[in-house]
Protein backbone atom coordinates (compact mmCIF):
# COMPACT_ATOMS: atom_id res chain seq x y z
CA UNK A 1 0.00 0.00 0.00
CA UNK A 2 0.96 3.39 -0.92
CA UNK A 3 0.20 6.76 0.82
CA UNK A 4 -0.46 8.84 -2.08
CA UNK A 5 -1.90 12.28 -0.99
CA UNK A 6 -3.20 13.65 2.53
CA UNK A 7 -6.45 16.70 2.71
CA UNK A 8 -6.98 18.23 6.23
CA UNK A 9 -9.43 21.30 6.19
CA UNK A 10 -13.14 23.14 5.72
CA UNK A 11 -14.42 25.81 4.02
CA UNK A 12 -12.60 28.78 5.88
CA UNK A 13 -8.66 26.84 6.01
CA UNK A 14 -7.05 23.51 4.52
CA UNK A 15 -3.89 21.60 4.22
CA UNK A 16 -2.76 19.68 1.42
CA UNK A 17 -0.12 17.84 0.80
CA UNK A 18 0.86 15.17 -2.29
CA UNK A 19 4.10 14.61 -2.11
CA UNK A 20 4.72 11.54 -0.57
CA UNK A 21 7.37 8.72 -2.37
CA UNK A 22 6.76 5.04 -2.60
CA UNK A 23 9.98 4.81 -0.91
CA UNK A 24 11.79 6.37 2.02
CA UNK A 25 10.13 9.66 2.72
CA UNK A 26 11.47 11.55 6.13
CA UNK A 27 9.25 14.50 7.07
CA UNK A 28 11.61 17.47 9.08
CA UNK A 29 11.37 20.65 10.79
CA UNK A 30 14.15 23.02 12.00
CA UNK A 31 11.28 23.31 14.87
CA UNK A 32 8.87 21.37 16.63
CA UNK A 33 4.85 21.88 15.98
CA UNK A 34 5.42 22.40 12.62
CA UNK A 35 2.57 20.27 11.98
CA UNK A 36 3.95 17.14 11.23
CA UNK A 37 2.24 15.28 13.97
CA UNK A 38 -0.86 16.59 12.42
CA UNK A 39 -0.28 15.43 9.13
CA UNK A 40 0.70 11.80 10.61
CA UNK A 41 -2.09 11.17 12.65
CA UNK A 42 -4.46 12.63 9.78
CA UNK A 43 -3.42 9.40 7.65
CA UNK A 44 -3.50 6.83 10.83
CA UNK A 45 -7.15 8.55 11.45
CA UNK A 46 -8.36 8.18 7.84
CA UNK A 47 -7.15 4.61 7.92
CA UNK A 48 -9.68 4.31 11.17
CA UNK A 49 -7.09 4.71 14.23
CA UNK A 50 -8.07 6.39 17.06
CA UNK A 51 -6.77 9.99 17.09
CA UNK A 52 -3.64 10.94 19.00
CA UNK A 53 -3.82 14.69 17.35
CA UNK A 54 -1.99 17.69 19.63
CA UNK A 55 -4.20 19.22 22.21
CA UNK A 56 -4.48 22.24 20.46
CA UNK A 57 -5.38 20.79 17.47
CA UNK A 58 -9.59 20.82 17.46
CA UNK A 59 -9.42 17.84 14.97
CA UNK A 60 -13.15 17.00 15.27
CA UNK A 61 -13.80 20.02 13.31
CA UNK A 62 -12.50 19.04 9.96
CA UNK A 63 -12.50 16.87 7.11
CA UNK A 64 -9.43 14.56 6.31
CA UNK A 65 -8.95 12.52 2.56
CA UNK A 66 -6.83 10.16 2.24
CA UNK A 67 -5.53 9.27 -1.01
CA UNK A 68 -3.39 5.37 -1.07
CA UNK A 69 -3.03 2.83 -4.35
CA UNK A 70 -3.28 -0.79 -3.12
CA UNK A 71 -2.54 -3.13 -6.02
CA UNK A 72 -2.44 -0.53 -8.82
CA UNK A 73 -5.99 0.50 -7.75
CA UNK A 74 -6.62 4.35 -6.18
CA UNK A 75 -8.90 4.80 -3.34
CA UNK A 76 -9.68 8.11 -2.20
CA UNK A 77 -10.78 8.01 1.57
CA UNK A 78 -12.66 10.82 3.46
CA UNK A 79 -13.21 10.91 7.42
CA UNK A 80 -15.31 13.10 9.42
CA UNK A 81 -15.47 11.93 13.08
CA UNK A 82 -16.98 8.01 12.70
CA UNK A 83 -18.38 8.89 8.88
CA UNK A 84 -16.18 7.78 6.46
CA UNK A 85 -16.35 7.78 2.34
CA UNK A 86 -14.59 5.67 -0.15
CA UNK A 87 -14.07 7.02 -3.54
CA UNK A 88 -12.89 4.41 -5.90
CA UNK A 89 -13.45 4.20 -10.04
CA UNK A 90 -16.07 7.29 -9.96
CA UNK A 91 -18.03 4.66 -7.20
CA UNK A 92 -19.00 6.17 -3.97
CA UNK A 93 -19.18 3.99 -0.74
CA UNK A 94 -20.40 5.70 2.91
CA UNK A 95 -19.91 3.96 5.96
CA UNK A 96 -21.35 5.36 9.35
CA UNK A 97 -19.21 3.72 11.76
CA UNK A 98 -15.58 2.20 11.85
CA UNK A 99 -17.14 -1.61 11.78
CA UNK A 100 -18.56 -1.03 8.21
CA UNK A 101 -15.34 0.61 7.24
CA UNK A 102 -13.34 -2.14 8.52
CA UNK A 103 -15.80 -4.86 6.78
CA UNK A 104 -15.25 -2.83 3.08
CA UNK A 105 -11.42 -2.79 3.78
CA UNK A 106 -11.29 -6.40 4.77
CA UNK A 107 -13.75 -7.68 1.80
CA UNK A 108 -12.51 -4.85 -0.97
CA UNK A 109 -8.72 -3.93 0.08
CA UNK A 110 -6.68 -5.80 1.91
CA UNK A 111 -7.36 -8.92 4.34
CA UNK A 112 -7.50 -7.83 7.89
CA UNK A 113 -6.56 -10.58 10.91
CA UNK A 114 -9.43 -12.61 12.42
CA UNK A 115 -8.89 -12.76 16.14
CA UNK A 116 -10.94 -14.86 18.72
CA UNK A 117 -12.26 -12.12 21.76
CA UNK A 118 -14.68 -12.85 24.14
CA UNK A 119 -15.92 -16.23 22.77
CA UNK A 120 -16.54 -14.83 19.18
CA UNK A 121 -14.28 -14.18 15.83
CA UNK A 122 -14.03 -10.66 15.17
CA UNK A 123 -12.19 -8.82 12.35
CA UNK A 124 -9.24 -6.88 14.05
CA UNK A 125 -10.34 -2.73 14.79
CA UNK A 126 -8.36 -0.54 13.18
CA UNK A 127 -7.08 0.92 16.81
CA UNK A 128 -5.17 -2.81 17.19
CA UNK A 129 -4.47 -3.43 13.56
CA UNK A 130 -2.37 -0.04 12.24
CA UNK A 131 -0.56 -0.92 15.55
CA UNK A 132 1.77 -3.30 13.64
CA UNK A 133 2.85 -0.46 11.43
CA UNK A 134 2.21 2.90 12.65
CA UNK A 135 3.87 4.71 15.85
CA UNK A 136 2.84 7.78 17.10
CA UNK A 137 4.70 10.99 18.91
CA UNK A 138 2.81 10.27 21.82
CA UNK A 139 1.10 7.44 24.28
CA UNK A 140 3.67 4.91 22.93
CA UNK A 141 5.19 2.80 25.57
CA UNK A 142 7.08 -0.83 26.04
CA UNK A 143 5.21 -2.46 28.13
CA UNK A 144 1.48 -2.65 26.57
CA UNK A 145 -0.50 -1.58 23.29
CA UNK A 146 -1.69 2.30 22.75
CA UNK A 147 -4.79 2.93 23.35
CA UNK A 148 -5.40 0.06 26.28
CA UNK A 149 -9.00 -0.52 27.01
CA UNK A 150 -10.98 -3.47 24.78
CA UNK A 151 -8.09 -4.56 23.71
CA UNK A 152 -4.96 -6.11 25.39
CA UNK A 153 -1.75 -7.48 24.70
CA UNK A 154 -3.34 -10.81 23.90
CA UNK A 155 -5.19 -9.51 21.14
CA UNK A 156 -1.74 -8.13 19.70
CA UNK A 157 -0.45 -11.70 19.84
CA UNK A 158 -3.04 -13.23 18.34
CA UNK A 159 -3.36 -11.01 15.63
CA UNK A 160 0.44 -11.40 14.59
CA UNK A 161 -0.21 -14.88 14.87
CA UNK A 162 -3.78 -14.97 12.51
CA UNK A 163 -1.54 -12.80 9.97
CA UNK A 164 0.70 -15.83 9.89
CA UNK A 165 -2.00 -17.99 9.29
CA UNK A 166 -2.22 -19.58 12.89
CA UNK A 167 -4.82 -20.85 15.11
CA UNK A 168 -5.72 -19.26 18.12
CA UNK A 169 -4.00 -21.29 21.04
CA UNK A 170 -6.61 -20.40 23.72
CA UNK A 171 -9.53 -21.79 21.47
CA UNK A 172 -7.59 -24.77 20.50
CA UNK A 173 -6.61 -25.44 24.01
CA UNK A 174 -10.48 -24.75 25.03
CA UNK A 175 -11.68 -27.71 22.38
CA UNK A 176 -9.07 -30.20 24.14
CA UNK A 177 -10.69 -29.15 27.53
CA UNK A 178 -14.23 -29.61 26.19
CA UNK A 179 -12.81 -33.38 24.81
CA UNK A 180 -11.54 -34.22 28.10
CA UNK A 181 -14.05 -33.00 29.94
CA UNK A 182 -16.73 -35.25 27.86
CA UNK A 183 -14.52 -37.93 28.09
CA UNK A 184 -14.58 -37.64 32.20
CA UNK A 185 -18.21 -37.30 32.52
CA UNK A 186 -18.03 -40.47 30.04
CA UNK A 187 -15.87 -42.27 32.53
CA UNK A 188 -17.61 -40.94 35.41
CA UNK A 189 -21.13 -43.00 33.89
CA UNK A 190 -19.32 -46.03 32.98
CA UNK A 191 -17.99 -46.44 36.25
CA UNK A 192 -21.40 -45.49 37.89
CA UNK A 193 -22.94 -48.58 35.66
CA UNK A 194 -20.32 -50.62 36.77
CA UNK A 195 -20.42 -50.01 40.66
CA UNK A 196 -24.57 -50.33 39.70
CA UNK A 197 -24.68 -53.80 41.90
CA UNK A 198 -22.62 -52.43 45.05
CA UNK A 199 -24.42 -50.17 44.53
CA UNK A 200 -28.08 -51.21 45.14
CA UNK A 201 -26.76 -53.91 47.68
CA UNK A 202 -25.08 -50.91 49.47
CA UNK A 203 -26.95 -47.85 50.05
CA UNK A 204 -23.97 -46.43 51.55
CA UNK A 205 -21.85 -45.92 49.05
CA UNK A 206 -24.64 -44.31 47.19
CA UNK A 207 -24.47 -41.40 49.71
CA UNK A 208 -20.51 -41.66 49.85
CA UNK A 209 -20.61 -41.35 45.08
CA UNK A 210 -23.43 -38.90 45.21
CA UNK A 211 -22.86 -36.51 48.66
CA UNK A 212 -23.28 -33.02 48.67
CA UNK A 213 -19.60 -32.40 48.21
CA UNK A 214 -19.44 -33.95 44.74
CA UNK A 215 -22.54 -33.26 43.92
CA UNK A 216 -21.95 -29.15 44.86
CA UNK A 217 -18.50 -29.23 42.98
CA UNK A 218 -20.15 -31.19 39.80
CA UNK A 219 -23.07 -28.75 39.74
CA UNK A 220 -20.60 -25.31 40.11
CA UNK A 221 -18.64 -26.35 37.07
CA UNK A 222 -21.53 -26.69 34.77
CA UNK A 223 -23.40 -23.73 36.14
CA UNK A 224 -19.80 -21.96 35.43
CA UNK A 225 -19.92 -23.08 31.66
CA UNK A 226 -23.26 -22.48 31.39
CA UNK A 227 -22.67 -18.70 32.19
CA UNK A 228 -19.75 -18.53 30.28
CA UNK A 229 -22.15 -19.65 27.23
CA UNK A 230 -24.35 -17.34 28.07
CA UNK A 231 -22.56 -14.50 27.98
CA UNK A 232 -21.25 -15.36 24.52
CA UNK A 233 -24.86 -16.11 23.26
CA UNK A 234 -25.89 -12.23 25.03
CA UNK A 235 -23.28 -10.42 23.01
CA UNK A 236 -23.97 -12.45 19.84
CA UNK A 237 -27.45 -11.27 20.43
CA UNK A 238 -26.44 -7.44 21.13
CA UNK A 239 -24.34 -7.57 18.10
CA UNK A 240 -27.34 -8.92 15.69
CA UNK A 241 -29.51 -6.43 17.44
CA UNK A 242 -27.02 -3.66 16.00
CA UNK A 243 -26.90 -5.09 12.41
CA UNK A 244 -30.79 -5.83 12.15
CA UNK A 245 -31.17 -2.19 13.28
CA UNK A 246 -29.07 -0.90 10.74
CA UNK A 247 -30.54 -2.80 8.36
CA UNK A 248 -33.72 -1.86 8.48
CA UNK A 249 -32.85 1.88 9.18
CA UNK A 250 -30.56 1.53 5.51
CA UNK A 251 -33.56 -0.26 4.11
CA UNK A 252 -36.17 2.56 5.13
CA UNK A 253 -33.73 5.42 3.56
CA UNK A 254 -32.85 2.81 0.51
CA UNK A 255 -37.46 2.78 0.07
CA UNK A 256 -37.47 7.06 0.21
CA UNK A 257 -34.77 7.28 -1.96
CA UNK A 258 -36.22 4.88 -4.51
CA UNK A 259 -39.89 6.57 -4.27
CA UNK A 260 -38.21 9.80 -5.87
CA UNK A 261 -38.73 10.00 -9.27
CA UNK A 262 -37.76 13.24 -10.75
CA UNK A 263 -39.28 12.36 -14.06
CA UNK A 264 -43.18 11.97 -12.91
CA UNK A 265 -45.57 13.71 -15.92
CA UNK A 266 -47.57 15.03 -13.30
CA UNK A 267 -44.71 17.31 -11.47
CA UNK A 268 -41.55 17.18 -9.58
CA UNK A 269 -40.39 16.73 -6.13
CA UNK A 270 -40.03 19.59 -4.09
CA UNK A 271 -39.17 20.93 -0.82
CA UNK A 272 -42.57 21.94 1.30
CA UNK A 273 -40.53 25.02 2.74
CA UNK A 274 -38.66 26.32 0.25
CA UNK A 275 -39.42 25.09 -2.74
CA UNK A 276 -36.34 23.81 -3.68
CA UNK A 277 -36.13 20.99 -6.11
CA UNK A 278 -32.53 19.96 -5.17
CA UNK A 279 -33.02 16.57 -2.34
CA UNK A 280 -30.16 16.22 -0.34
CA UNK A 281 -29.37 12.46 1.44
CA UNK A 282 -27.78 13.15 4.93
CA UNK A 283 -25.03 10.17 6.66
CA UNK A 284 -24.95 9.68 9.70
CA UNK A 285 -24.93 12.85 12.49
CA UNK A 286 -25.11 14.75 9.04
CA UNK A 287 -21.18 14.55 8.44
CA UNK A 288 -21.75 14.04 4.81
CA UNK A 289 -24.64 15.17 2.59
CA UNK A 290 -25.57 14.80 -1.11
CA UNK A 291 -28.22 16.15 -3.83
CA UNK A 292 -29.84 13.00 -4.88
CA UNK A 293 -31.92 15.38 -7.30
CA UNK A 294 -29.44 14.12 -10.12
CA UNK A 295 -30.25 10.25 -11.36
CA UNK A 296 -26.46 9.64 -11.11
CA UNK A 297 -25.88 10.42 -7.93
CA UNK A 298 -28.91 8.73 -6.36
CA UNK A 299 -27.75 5.71 -8.52
CA UNK A 300 -24.06 5.77 -7.01
CA UNK A 301 -26.32 6.62 -3.17
CA UNK A 302 -28.53 3.83 -3.94
CA UNK A 303 -25.96 1.20 -4.63
CA UNK A 304 -24.07 2.12 -1.30
CA UNK A 305 -26.90 1.76 0.71
CA UNK A 306 -27.66 -1.31 -1.37
CA UNK A 307 -24.58 -2.79 -0.48
CA UNK A 308 -24.68 -2.01 3.26
CA UNK A 309 -27.72 -3.97 3.42
CA UNK A 310 -26.10 -6.67 2.50
CA UNK A 311 -23.25 -6.58 4.75
CA UNK A 312 -25.69 -6.42 7.31
CA UNK A 313 -27.56 -9.38 6.26
CA UNK A 314 -24.39 -11.11 5.93
CA UNK A 315 -23.29 -10.51 9.33
CA UNK A 316 -26.98 -11.05 10.38
CA UNK A 317 -27.12 -14.86 8.97
CA UNK A 318 -23.63 -15.47 10.68
CA UNK A 319 -24.23 -14.06 13.55
CA UNK A 320 -27.50 -16.20 13.79
CA UNK A 321 -25.70 -18.87 13.00
CA UNK A 322 -23.18 -18.71 15.75
CA UNK A 323 -26.14 -18.29 18.58
CA UNK A 324 -27.90 -21.66 17.06
CA UNK A 325 -23.96 -22.95 17.88
CA UNK A 326 -24.01 -21.44 21.09
CA UNK A 327 -27.67 -22.52 21.73
CA UNK A 328 -26.79 -25.90 21.04
CA UNK A 329 -23.69 -26.06 23.38
CA UNK A 330 -25.76 -24.40 26.26
CA UNK A 331 -28.40 -27.11 26.18
CA UNK A 332 -25.94 -29.70 25.95
CA UNK A 333 -24.15 -28.40 29.12
CA UNK A 334 -28.28 -28.09 30.74
CA UNK A 335 -28.69 -31.79 29.61
CA UNK A 336 -25.67 -33.13 31.12
CA UNK A 337 -26.70 -31.46 34.08
CA UNK A 338 -30.11 -33.56 34.19
CA UNK A 339 -28.22 -36.87 33.53
CA UNK A 340 -26.75 -36.19 36.83
CA UNK A 341 -29.47 -35.49 38.46
CA UNK A 342 -31.49 -38.96 36.50
CA UNK A 343 -28.28 -40.99 37.94
CA UNK A 344 -29.25 -40.04 41.21
CA UNK A 345 -32.85 -41.03 40.74
CA UNK A 346 -31.80 -44.24 38.54
CA UNK A 347 -30.39 -45.46 41.37
CA UNK A 348 -33.78 -46.22 42.79
CA UNK A 349 -35.19 -46.98 39.43
CA UNK A 350 -32.62 -49.70 39.33
CA UNK A 351 -33.70 -51.38 42.71
CA UNK A 352 -36.86 -51.96 40.87
CA UNK A 353 -36.52 -52.91 37.30
CA UNK A 354 -32.54 -54.08 37.30
CA UNK A 355 -29.77 -52.59 35.05
CA UNK A 356 -31.07 -54.74 31.85
CA UNK A 357 -29.48 -51.56 30.23
CA UNK A 358 -26.54 -51.32 31.66
CA UNK A 359 -25.03 -53.90 29.46
CA UNK A 360 -26.01 -51.71 26.12
CA UNK A 361 -25.44 -48.70 27.63
CA UNK A 362 -21.61 -49.39 28.60
CA UNK A 363 -20.90 -51.26 24.77
CA UNK A 364 -22.12 -47.47 23.69
CA UNK A 365 -20.00 -45.82 26.05
CA UNK A 366 -16.75 -47.74 25.35
CA UNK A 367 -17.47 -46.98 21.41
CA UNK A 368 -18.18 -43.26 22.63
CA UNK A 369 -14.51 -43.14 24.12
CA UNK A 370 -13.00 -44.79 21.47
CA UNK A 371 -13.94 -42.33 18.86
CA UNK A 372 -13.69 -39.42 21.43
CA UNK A 373 -10.00 -40.48 22.33
CA UNK A 374 -9.21 -40.58 18.44
CA UNK A 375 -10.13 -37.32 18.36
CA UNK A 376 -8.39 -36.02 21.41
CA UNK A 377 -5.24 -37.04 19.65
CA UNK A 378 -6.05 -34.94 16.76
CA UNK A 379 -6.89 -31.83 18.74
CA UNK A 380 -3.98 -32.34 21.20
CA UNK A 381 -1.65 -32.78 18.02
CA UNK A 382 -2.68 -29.59 16.95
CA UNK A 383 -2.80 -27.28 19.61
CA UNK A 384 0.79 -28.64 20.12
CA UNK A 385 1.32 -27.57 16.80
CA UNK A 386 -0.05 -24.37 16.89
CA UNK A 387 1.85 -23.32 20.06
CA UNK A 388 4.93 -24.44 18.99
CA UNK A 389 4.04 -21.92 15.32
CA UNK A 390 3.56 -19.04 17.66
CA UNK A 391 6.58 -19.85 19.83
CA UNK A 392 8.67 -20.02 16.49
CA UNK A 393 7.07 -16.78 15.19
CA UNK A 394 7.69 -15.06 18.21
CA UNK A 395 11.36 -16.30 18.80
CA UNK A 396 11.66 -15.04 14.71
CA UNK A 397 10.44 -11.95 15.85
CA UNK A 398 13.22 -11.51 18.26
CA UNK A 399 15.87 -12.74 16.63
CA UNK A 400 15.55 -9.81 14.09
CA UNK A 401 14.42 -7.50 17.16
CA UNK A 402 17.97 -8.38 18.43
CA UNK A 403 19.22 -8.08 15.11
CA UNK A 404 18.47 -5.04 14.57
CA UNK A 405 19.09 -3.59 18.00
CA UNK A 406 22.69 -5.15 18.07
CA UNK A 407 23.87 -3.00 14.51
CA UNK A 408 22.06 0.05 15.83
CA UNK A 409 23.54 0.06 19.70
CA UNK A 410 26.75 -1.39 19.09
CA UNK A 411 27.67 -0.36 22.70
CA UNK A 412 25.42 -2.66 25.11
CA UNK A 413 25.18 -6.33 24.95
CA UNK A 414 21.15 -6.36 25.61
CA UNK A 415 18.69 -8.85 24.25
CA UNK A 416 15.15 -8.66 23.81
CA UNK A 417 12.82 -11.27 25.40
CA UNK A 418 9.85 -10.28 24.18
CA UNK A 419 7.89 -7.65 22.00
CA UNK A 420 6.79 -5.87 25.31
CA UNK A 421 8.86 -5.02 28.30
CA UNK A 422 7.25 -6.09 31.98
CA UNK A 423 5.36 -3.06 33.53
CA UNK A 424 8.13 -2.81 35.98
CA UNK A 425 11.16 -2.76 33.40
CA UNK A 426 10.59 -0.11 30.74
CA UNK A 427 12.59 0.99 28.15
CA UNK A 428 12.74 4.64 28.46
CA UNK A 429 14.70 7.96 26.31
CA UNK A 430 16.44 6.72 23.26
CA UNK A 431 15.91 2.76 24.54
CA UNK A 432 12.50 2.93 24.04
CA UNK A 433 12.42 4.41 20.83
CA UNK A 434 15.06 1.67 19.32
CA UNK A 435 12.99 -0.54 20.94
CA UNK A 436 10.30 0.90 19.18
CA UNK A 437 11.93 0.92 15.71
CA UNK A 438 13.42 -2.58 16.37
CA UNK A 439 9.85 -4.19 16.82
CA UNK A 440 8.59 -2.16 13.45
CA UNK A 441 11.59 -3.42 11.38
CA UNK A 442 11.13 -6.83 12.83
CA UNK A 443 7.43 -7.02 12.07
CA UNK A 444 7.52 -6.18 8.81
CA UNK A 445 10.80 -8.78 7.56
CA UNK A 446 8.77 -11.49 9.69
CA UNK A 447 5.17 -10.91 8.35
CA UNK A 448 6.76 -9.32 5.12
CA UNK A 449 3.61 -7.01 5.23
CA UNK A 450 2.55 -4.57 2.35
CA UNK A 451 1.98 -1.74 4.48
CA UNK A 452 3.81 1.35 4.52
CA UNK A 453 5.57 1.96 8.10
CA UNK A 454 4.94 5.32 9.44
CA UNK A 455 6.99 6.49 12.79
CA UNK A 456 6.40 10.12 14.30
CA UNK A 457 9.50 11.31 15.52
CA UNK A 458 11.89 8.17 14.96
CA UNK A 459 14.67 9.87 16.25
CA UNK A 460 13.13 10.83 19.78
CA UNK A 461 14.47 11.34 23.00
CA UNK A 462 18.12 11.67 21.65
CA UNK A 463 18.81 9.50 19.51
CA UNK A 464 22.66 10.02 18.42
CA UNK A 465 23.43 10.83 15.06
CA UNK A 466 25.65 7.50 14.17
CA UNK A 467 22.60 5.29 15.55
CA UNK A 468 20.39 7.17 13.54
CA UNK A 469 22.57 6.62 10.00
CA UNK A 470 22.22 3.27 11.01
CA UNK A 471 18.56 3.06 11.12
CA UNK A 472 18.04 4.55 7.92
CA UNK A 473 20.59 1.87 6.29
CA UNK A 474 18.62 -0.65 8.44
CA UNK A 475 15.25 0.55 7.15
CA UNK A 476 16.46 0.66 3.67
CA UNK A 477 16.28 -2.73 3.52
CA UNK A 478 12.83 -2.63 3.29
CA UNK A 479 10.94 -2.20 0.12
CA UNK A 480 7.58 -1.14 1.92
CA UNK A 481 6.86 2.69 1.78
CA UNK A 482 8.44 4.75 4.75
CA UNK A 483 7.33 7.76 5.51
CA UNK A 484 9.16 9.17 9.37
CA UNK A 485 9.17 12.53 10.84
CA UNK A 486 11.59 14.14 13.12
CA UNK A 487 12.82 17.82 14.24
CA UNK A 488 16.76 18.62 13.72
CA UNK A 489 18.76 20.97 15.05
CA UNK A 490 19.97 23.99 13.21
CA UNK A 491 23.38 22.84 12.51
CA UNK A 492 21.62 19.23 11.18
CA UNK A 493 19.95 20.90 8.60
CA UNK A 494 20.54 19.63 4.95
CA UNK A 495 22.10 16.58 6.36
CA UNK A 496 19.29 14.30 4.15
CA UNK A 497 20.72 15.91 1.38
CA UNK A 498 22.18 12.78 -0.94
CA UNK A 499 22.01 9.81 1.30
CA UNK A 500 19.20 8.35 -1.10
CA UNK A 501 16.03 9.44 1.45
CA UNK A 502 13.14 11.49 -0.28
CA UNK A 503 13.67 14.79 2.21
CA UNK A 504 10.29 16.63 2.95
CA UNK A 505 10.81 20.07 4.73
CA UNK A 506 7.96 21.41 7.07
CA UNK A 507 10.63 24.27 8.48
CA UNK A 508 7.99 27.28 6.64
CA UNK A 509 4.86 26.29 7.87
CA UNK A 510 3.44 28.42 10.58
CA UNK A 511 4.31 27.51 14.19
CA UNK A 512 0.95 25.68 15.59
CA UNK A 513 -0.79 26.38 12.41
CA UNK A 514 -0.04 24.54 9.29
CA UNK A 515 -3.77 25.29 8.07
CA UNK A 516 -4.18 28.03 5.88
CA UNK A 517 -6.70 29.94 3.58
CA UNK A 518 -4.80 29.48 0.49
CA UNK A 519 -5.49 25.78 0.05
CA UNK A 520 -9.15 25.92 0.61
CA UNK A 521 -10.31 26.21 -2.82
CA UNK A 522 -8.06 23.00 -4.19
CA UNK A 523 -9.50 21.12 -0.85
CA UNK A 524 -13.09 21.93 -1.98
CA UNK A 525 -12.49 20.38 -5.54
CA UNK A 526 -11.08 17.63 -3.75
CA UNK A 527 -14.03 17.06 -1.76
CA UNK A 528 -16.40 18.22 -4.45
CA UNK A 529 -14.76 15.10 -6.54
CA UNK A 530 -15.63 12.65 -4.06
CA UNK A 531 -19.77 14.31 -4.31
CA UNK A 532 -19.07 15.97 -0.86
CA UNK A 533 -20.24 20.06 -0.16
CA UNK A 534 -19.35 21.99 2.61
Amino acid sequence: MIIKEIYIGDSKEAYIFKDFEPGFNIIFSSDNNKGKTIVIQSIAYCLGNIPVFPTTFEYENYYYVLVIEQDGKEFKICRKEKNILISRNNEILLFDNISEFKRFWNNEIEKIPIIHKNGMTKISDPELFVQMFFVGQDKKQTHDIINKGYYRKEDYYNMIFSICGIGDEASSKSEVESAKNEMSKLKTEKQWLLKENKILKKRGKVTELLGATNDRIALEGILNEADAIKDVILSLKKERNKAIARKNKNEAVLKELRSLNRNMKSGEVICMDCGSNHIVYESADAEFSFDVSTTEMRGQILKAIEERITVYSEEIERFTSEINKQQEAFDKCLIVDENITLDLLLVAKHEMDGAKNADQRLIDIERQLKQMEEKLDVKIAISDDIEKKRDNILKAILQKMNEFYKEIDQSEDRKYVDIFTKKDKVFSGSEGTEFHLAKMYALQKVLEHKYPIIIDSFRAEDLSTDREDRVIEKFKEINNQLIFTTTLKNEEYGKYEGIDVHAIDFSGHETYHILSNSYVEEFLIKLREMSINI
